[in-house]
Parts: structure tokens; sequence; C-alpha cells
């Protein structure tokens, strides 16, 4: 049984599997250069496989989702880092750009059938705010992960190559397959094979309206801080004029009040409701939001204009994990399927959201300021009423 796994290697391990997918998009970005020269093509080629891995984690929590439904979840963590792991090794012996491509969307496939694994058996091993504290604690992976991975690529390359830092996730995907193998309990029942069809989980996922509500409350309120770091180094380095020193220093602000919020949450999770603290998290990012808004109407300096944007993208802190342990606790079963639509639901809407900014951008912050708003506007309307566990 799954409750039979101490907390502390349970929490340790869900963040190892959650780390997969951060580090794939980001410890390779510091050799993209040098994967360009010895590729013979221009950075942009390479950066432009970062669009094929996005396409593949969607894909790969779609398929994974019913997998996880009907076969043993540690099998299918292993599977899928296995998969992981054989792909970045051919991505570091291929020569052509054509297999890099193609195995980054194999790739992801295979960290997204991991990944969708976490929220279930969280679900299985606690409920309520103790499952709400433990996506807190396993959240903050989220906030960690993106910040460090493109140092440990950088300190990689300090004494290796490009296929060097594929050489290191590979590593890392089979030591997450071994502490799986020993850690994880083997689950005593599952449905067989054939007993559920493609898309029964998600028209029972559907179904649930309350979850619904709170699936369009996580997409919108992590598409801003996408939209932020889509963003971030014309806002910060182009319009304010920010050295590259600089900029990484209030960049790292964020992470910071990022991990402040979530500890705070965490801690308040003892005293106040989850849809408490996520309603307080979602007015508080609309207030940085509308804060935004008058800095952009009147011109403020960067210091000022950094205190809104680490506001608004910091409460994330206390979204992710609150608005994650609500949407799982509306569901018994197919709990890998409804998993599964709310990581690609939100990884997909923040991706657009993203890309609207870039396709409006028009050397302003009012793109990036408006798309902000927008969001915040619907995460606030959403919210569905408290749900009594």
């Amino acid at each position: 049984m799954i409750n039979d796994m101490s907390k502390q290697k349970f929490v340790i391990l869900m963040a190892m599997i959650m780390a997969a997918g951060p580090f794939a998009v980001d410890a390779y970005l510091p050799g993209i250069p040098g994967m360009a020269l010895a590729l013979n093509v221009s950075g942009s080629t390479i950066a432009s496989t970062i669009s094929f891995y996005i396409f593949g984690m969607a894909l790969g929590q779609l398929i994974g989702g019913p997998l996880a439904d009907r076969i043993e979840k540690r099998s299918l963590i292993m599977v899928g880092l296995g998969i992981f792991a054989l792909s970045c090794l051919t991505i570091a012996w291929a020569e052509q750009m054509f297999i890099i491509k193609l195995m980054r969307v194999v790739q992801a496939i295979g960290a997204g059938f991991a990944i969708v694994c976490v929220a279930p058996l969280v679900r299985q091993k606690e409920k309520g705010m103790a499952a709400a504290k433990l996506f807190g604690s396993i959240g903050l992976i989220f906030i960690i992960a993106p910040a460090i991975a493109p140092s440990v690529g950088a300190f990689i390359l300090s004494f290796g190559s490009w296929k060097h830092i594929f050489y290191f996730m590979a590593a890392y995907a089979f030591l997450i397959i071994i502490i799986a193998a020993t850690s994880l309990p083997k689950q005593s029942r599952r449905l067989p094979f054939k007993s559920l069809s493609l898309f029964e989980g998600y028209r029972y996922a559907f179904k649930n309206k309350t979850a619904m509500r709170y699936l369009v409350v996580q997409a919108c309120g992590y598409s801003v801080i996408m939209v932020f770091v889509t963003n971030s180094s014309f806002i910060y380095q182009d319009h304010f004029g920010l050295t590259q020193q600089v900029f990484a220093v209030v960049f790292a602000l964020n992470t910071v009040f990022n991990i402040l919020v979530n500890r705070v949450n965490a801690y308040m999770l003892n005293r106040v409701s989850a849809h408490i603290l996520l309603r307080g998290a979602l007015i508080i990012q609309a207030l940085c939001v509308a804060l935004l808004i008058v800095m952009t109407m009147m011109e403020v300096s960067a210091a000022v204009f950094a205190m809104g944007i680490i506001g608004a993208v910091g409460i994330l802190g206390a979204i992710y994990p609150n608005t994650n342990a609500l949407f799982i606790s509306q569901y018994y079963k197919h709990t890998g399927s409804a998993s599964a639509l709310l990581g690609t639901s939100q990884f997909i809407v923040a991706s657009v959201m993203g890309g609207i900014t870039t396709w409006l951008h028009n050397d302003t912050l009012w793109p990036p300021v408006l798309v902000m708003a927008g969001l915040v506007l619907v995460t606030n309307l959403a919210l569905p009423k408290e749900v009594k566990q």
C-alpha cells in the first residue's frame, strides 16, 4: 500500500519525478550555442525543439492518463522514465536535427507518462488539506527546478559538452527508476487493461463541473507566470535596460517569493481551508496585476514594476498546491485521466497565452500586462463555491 511509504520519502520521489520536465526544458539552454555549432545549424533551430517537447508533454499526459487508470502506476513511471532516458541518449548520439526533434517528442512523452502518475498517487496517499500540504511540498519543484536547471547545465558545460547534459538527464532518469522500483509498493488491485475505453476516463472527468472550474483556475493562474517568462527578457533587458547580471538577480526574486508563499501556505493549511487560501491568493494576484496596469500607465522604474511582477508571479506558490488538491479531491476514480486533463490543459493554455503576447508584441509593456489582466479576471470568476469534503 502507498500509505506504508514514509511521507518524506514519498515527497522526495514525487518531486524528483516532477523535476524531469523542467530539467529537460531548461538544463540544455546554456548548451544551445555549442549544440548549434556542432550540428551546423542556427541557435533558433535548436531552440525550436522546446516546442516539440511541449507537444510531446501534452501528448504523453493525454495518453498516460488513461493508462494510469488501467495499469500499475509504479510500472508506468518506470516505463515512462525509461523512454525518457533512452531518448536522452539517442539525442546525445544524434547528428541530424530530424532525429533530435523526433526524440525530443518521444522524450517528453516518456516524461508525461511518469508525471501524470504523481497526482493520483498523492490522492491515494492523502486527502483534503493533508493532500494540499503534500502538493505544496512537491510543487516546490516547479519553483526551484526551472531556476537551477540552467545553472546545472552551465556547470556541466564547464567540464563537458552539450552531449553531457543529456547524459546527465539520462542518468537522472535511471536513478529515479531505481528508487521507484525499490521504494514504491506494488499496486495490489488494478483495472483489467481492456475494461476501460480510452475516453471513458475523460468523459467522467469532464462531467464534474466543480472540478472543471478548478481546472480553469489552475490553467489561467499558471498562465500568468508563463506570460511573464515569455516576456521577461524584453521587460527587464530591452524595455528597462537591465544588464544580464541584474536581470538574473531580479528574476531570482520571483523564485524566492514563490518559495516563501509556498511555505506560508503550508503553515496556514493547519488553520484555514485550501479553498479559502486559494481565494485569497487569486485576489492578491488580481490586485498585483491591477497595480501593473497603473504602473504601466505611469511609466514607473524597473524596481517598482518588478514588485508588481514578483507579487503576481510569486503568489503561484499558493495557487498551485491548493488548486491541485481541490481538483483531484473531486474524483474517486479515473484519477489518472483527471490528472492528465489538468496537466495538459495547464500546459497548453499557458503556452498559448505566452504565444499571444509575442504575437501582440509592439515594443511596449501593454501586451503582457493586459493578457495577465484577462487571465486573473477569468480565474476569479471561475473559482467555484467551497465544497466541503
